[in-house]
């Protein structure tokens, strides 16, 4: 049997880092919106002993330490089932950019396996699983356009009308941020700032080039910008397409990007 899945990106409208707990996790508050930007999942699964293979368009991603792989083989384990499954990934995500894109990777793989076993593990049990692979994971399994997410991340409340208009250009600069550094970096560098994202002002005080590409969207006539999870990726939201565009093109004539384009809420 093949199951299919579009795993779509997020971005942070707002994201703050409560403080660390014992474990070691952070208790964050988020409001996390899904955008159209998405990479595409393929799943071959066939009853037998329990395999799992990674085949992903980036193959510096076909390793264990995947979070599709992650995902499946804690289902396994979780659900008491075990098959042959290879995972077919295309990534059009950025990597190491806020954007999701592993977290909704392997919740996409987590609700095919659920579904090609019938529902077996009920939603808060789902949930329970995502949130011990990564924060962003929960919300990507809950399946919803825009929610604010506390906790881990495992504590999810919908958001039915969150006032947003217009289109969201994603800007991705050559260099990545790792999650695990940018929250090591955080616990020792905390000061006051005026961003919606706790990250923000740290990754523009460690990297220059983001507050000039942060400023070089806002000028184009953005109405909200801002640093997307811990980054290294920048999103503008615009009212009209004309502005969306015009930034598009000029950010593209930039060396320092490796990525831009403009996307839908959904």
């Amino acid at each position: 049997m093949i199951i299919t899945k579009k795993a779509y990106a997020k971005i942070n409208l707002s994201l703050k880092i409560l403080g660390k707990l014992k474990n070691n996790y952070h208790a964050l508050h988020t409001v996390m919106q899904r955008i159209s930007l998405c990479d595409n999942i393929n799943i071959k699964i066939k009853r037998g002993a329990r395999n799992i293979k990674i085949i992903c368009t980036d193959k510096a991603l076909e390793s264990e330490d995947n979070t599709a792989y992650k995902a499946a083989d804690l289902f396994f384990k979780t659900a008491g089932v075990c098959a042959d499954i290879i995972i077919n990934i295309e990534k059009n995500i950025p990597s190491q950019a806020g954007l999701g894109g592993g977290s909704s990777d392997g919740a996409s793989v987590i609700l095919a396996l659920n579904e090609y076993y019938n529902n077996i593990l009920a939603e808060d049990k789902l949930i329970e699983l995502a949130a011990q692979i990564g924060a962003d994971v929960p919300f990507f399994v809950k399946n919803i356009s825009c929610a604010l997410c506390e906790g881990i991340g495992d504590k999810i409340t919908p958001l039915a009308d969150n006032n947003l208009k217009g289109r969201v250009l994603i800007a991705k600069p050559v260099y990545n941020i790792s999650t695990r550094q940018a929250f090591a970096d955080w616990d020792n560098y905390k000061f006051a700032h005026d961003f919606k994202n706790d990250f923000s002002a740290l990754a523009f005080e460690q990297n220059g080039n983001l507050r000039k590409i942060y400023n070089i969207i806002l000028v184009h006539g953005a109405y909200q910008a801002e640093l997307t999870g811990s980054g290294s990726a920048l999103f503008g939201i615009f009212d009209c397409d004309n502005k969306a565009e015009s930034c598009e093109r000029f950010l593209k004539t930039r060396r320092d990007i490796k990525m831009c384009g403009i996307y839908d809420f959904i």
